[in-house]
């Protein structure tokens, strides 16, 4: 009997012992830096956070809404400790084309993107991470592959070539060991990432035939073979019956650790297998089981034995990948193996009934869903027309599970967890087999310096100052504070802060969208002057992360793989959502004394002498925090700005390239050319005025110039007299529209066409009401629809229901 000690707690679970052959030796393991060392210090510091992004459906044209809602977890729970989510769309070049700050609540959030009606069709990526996640850079944020469809601005489709089949050999275990049998798995995709049938035979450096090989399941199978030590195989491929293909299979090596895992029934049992080693290193000592970044596990090996047989009961883990690795006596991994371990404790128990099911143009339809149990959680509902909607490879608990801890592509994932049978297991097993783990790796657990991460959760948003005297320019020590707020909605609050002894004082865990403005005055003296320095930035500016360039997988523009009907509009002919109207910037075209002066004294003209626009912020003073290219967007006339703090891409609309592309402005910060990043630096309260030069002297795309404040015209601090601070609150959130066909007043829609019926994200039960109702109107074309219910209860357990009705 070995013990299991498992240093967290498995879902409360995992307090067994792993049964193996009784002539194994049990005793203590000690290191200075083991896995199980490590694997606590990176839990310590910065747990891993999964994502999961729910949409009200899987394809989309230009001109429509992306709806979603995002679920975070931490190991097997909703996360806590994150408050603010990042959701960014970007192109196929890794240009970010909308981005989404939203509040964290209950471990998810809600958001939204309007698609442009200009939008080139391609491949878009949404990505989504949190500050937790910065600390890895772009390596375990969360990323998805959709199509955007536009007939008018659609490119040529091009069918992926025979010669791009790839097909890869996977030795079970990681080694490819000579005069021991060895499992070997393998898998054919096309460019795309989508199977191949694929079978053929084995060929040793003679030509000879081997071994034979032929797909089961989604391009993928496995065969046994005795490989010669020193020998060079290659596997002659036919794909798809028609195409032969001859691929390298990996190196033969003269010694090395097998390991094998194999089923029956439920049982799952392991074998390690130590008898071609002559190296000391290269011995086996113990085998390690993680599971969500935890211990499972840890089996000592006796040095002595070669083979070594043993059970592992996962019916006593949850439901996940187990990795299973032989480590030698310095903790170096020998060998590797992935296990699903599907106990079913994931699902959600529910019962879904159709109260009043119509599918006649406009008419009501009433559904209800009940929990089994009544624990808190949180949900969202799509209703789409179901000839308008693809078919859904991705559910949250294929993602979750199964593949937000996979390195590769998994085809249509959503399968593996449509039945629990033998075929089910059997076809999950060569994905283990034929995908490798993502969410670290030895090296970097094993290296890890226990250093505290450097970007941490902001707590939602937050506002820091420090308030000095007027007089004596010394901070405002233990004093009393008036501070009026008032919310893009009109949501008001009047409330009393105080300073400490540094002037400091604070605000935290705000939440609001849009803007707040923030009025403040001394409670001491209404009328006193104060001087105030922020000290936080805007909440969009902290967080970016690094352009990743392609996404990983990309889906083949095909406009047959979704059924949409191209000649509407999908959507309400006489719907337009409406926009957030954005604070009115006035362009000066009459100077004022201080900006003549400003520029005789600090322009030389070289980028121009007649700019198209420009800004005076002498003349009208901005300090709402935002760095200058934030502030800009959609404020100059001619003038495109995209992206993030890590990547603003800057454009005038006039300049084309010979290809039709747009040509990038040229950006001068006090005419000196510097990059977009650099600029990104400037506050706007720092900014003395911006000019625009569609025919730059220096640039074919046009020049934006930012000229700073200089001399007595720059302060540190800025003075406020019962002013308005305009603080950056969470990405504005649009109400989904569903027309209500029986209050008379949706009469004026001409035609019905809604591809998405129905989408409410804000769904949620509690330990006294486990029951959800909703309706919707059906539109005047949907003759079946298809209903998806996802979300998260407070336990872990995952709810997703799927029904089409006719």
């Amino acid at each position: 009997m070995v013990k299991v000690h498992p240093p967290f707690d498995l879902k409360a679970i995992v307090r067994t012992q792993i049964l193996i052959l009784p002539f194994l030796c049990i005793f203590q393991f000690v290191f200075a830096q083991t896995p199980e060392v490590q694997l606590a210090r990176i839990n310590a510091n910065d747990y891993p956070e999964k994502i999961y992004i729910q949409y009200d459906k899987s394809g989309y044209f230009a001109g429509e809404t992306i709806w979603f809602k995002a679920y975070l977890m931490e190991g097997l729970y909703p996360a806590k400790s994150s408050t603010v989510l990042a959701v960014e769309l970007c192109n196929d070049s890794g240009r970010i084309i909308d981005k989404r700050i939203l509040p964290i609540k209950l471990g998810a959030a809600v958001g939204d993107f309007l698609l442009p009606a200009s939008l080139p069709q391609g491949n878009y990526t949404v990505k989504a991470y949190t500050r937790r996640h910065m600390n890895n850079g772009a390596k375990k944020q969360y990323e998805y592959a959709l199509i955007i469809y536009n007939p008018a601005n659609a490119k040529t489709t091009v069918n992926a070539l025979n010669a791009s089949d790839i097909v890869s050999f996977f030795p079970e275990g990681g080694n490819f060991i000579g005069n021991i049998k060895n499992s070997i798995a393998f898998k054919c995709t096309d460019k795309w990432g989508r199977p191949k049938d694929i079978e053929g035979k084995i060929l040793d450096s003679k030509g000879d035939s081997v071994a034979s090989f032929k797909s089961t399941h989604d391009g993928m199978g496995k065969f046994i073979f005795t490989p010669r030590a020193g020998e060079k195989y290659v596997a002659e491929c036919t794909i798809g019956a028609a195409v032969t293909k001859i691929v390298s299979l990996p190196e033969v090596l003269n010694q090395g650790v097998g390991l094998n895992v194999s089923r029956i029934g439920s049982e799952i049992y392991f074998n390690v297998d130590a008898g071609s080693i002559t190296i000391p290193d290269l011995m086996p000592s113990y085998v390690l089981g993680v599971e969500e970044n935890m211990v499972a596990f840890n089996i000592p090996l006796d040095l002595a034995t070669r083979e070594i047989n043993g059970r592992i009961p996962v019916e006593k883990l949850p439901s996940g990948i187990l990795q299973v690795t032989v480590f030698n006596a310095d903790n170096k991994p020998l060998a590797e193996r992935l296990i699903f371990v599907n106990s079913g404790d994931y699902v959600a128990g529910s019962t879904f009934k159709a109260d009043t099911l119509d599918l006649d143009q406009r008419k009501k339809n009433v559904f209800t869903l009940n929990l089994e149990d009544t624990v808190a959680g949180t949900y969202a509902v799509s209703v789409t027309a179901y000839n308008a909607e693809g078919n859904r490879a991705e559910n949250i608990i294929s993602s979750l599970l199964l593949t937000d801890d996979l390195k590769g592509f998994v085809h249509n994932a959503a399968y593996y967890f449509e039945k629990k049978d033998e075929l089910h297991a059997q076809n999950l097993d060569l994905v283990m087999l034929t995908n490798g783990w993502r969410r670290y790796n030895w090296s970097e657990v094993l290296s890890y310096n226990n250093m505290p991460p450097v970007f941490k959760d902001p707590g939602y948003i937050s506002f820091s100052a420090v308030v000095l005297d007027p007089a004596t320019k010394t901070p405002y020590k233990n004093k009393a504070l008036s501070l009026y707020a008032k919310t893009k909605d009109n949501f008001e609050d009047l409330f009393r802060v105080n300073t400490d002894s540094s002037g400091y004082f604070k605000l935290s865990e705000m939440i609001f969208e849009d803007t707040m403005k923030l009025s403040f005055t001394s409670m001491g003296n209404k009328k006193e002057k104060l001087y105030l320095r922020i000290n936080n930035q805007p909440i969009s500016n902290l967080f970016f992360v690094a352009k990743t360039g392609l996404p990983g997988f990309q889906l083949p523009v095909d406009e047959t793989a979704v059924n949409f009907n191209k000649s509407s509009n999908n959507g309400l002919l006489k719907y337009t959502p409406g926009g957030i109207l954005m604070k009115e910037i006035k362009l000066i075209s009459n100077a004022k004394s201080e900006k003549e002066k400003y520029e005789k004294k600090y322009t030389t003209g070289r980028l121009g002498s007649f700019a198209n626009a420009e800004i005076d912020f002498l003349a009208e003073p901005v300090n709402d925090g935002q760095n200058i290219l934030e502030y800009l967007k959609s404020r100059l006339n001619g003038v495109n700005i995209t992206g993030g703090p890590s990547d603003y891409n800057v454009n005038y609309r006039s300049s084309r390239s010979l290809s039709g592309g747009p040509i990038p402005m040229a950006l001068f910060l006090d005419e000196f050319q510097v990059e977009s990043s650099q600029l990104s630096t400037i506050n706007t309260s720092n900014v003395a005025m911006v000019k625009v030069f569609s025919n730059a002297l220096t640039s074919a795309g046009g020049a934006l110039a930012v000229y700073t404040k200089r001399g007595g015209e720059s302060r540190s601090f800025q003075t406020y007299e019962k002013a308005d601070i305009l603080l950056e609150g969470f990405s504005p959130t649009r109400e989904f529209f569903s027309p209500n066909y029986e209050d008379g007043k949706s009469e004026d829609i001409a035609s019905d066409e809604r591809s998405t019926l129905y989408w409410n994200p804000y769904l949620s039960t509690t330990s006294q009401n486990n029951k959800l109702n909703f309706l919707f109107y059906n539109s005047d074309k949907a003759k079946q629809v298809k209903v998806v219910i996802e979300g998260v209860l407070k336990d872990g357990r995952l709810l997703h229901i799927e029904k089409i009705l006719k």
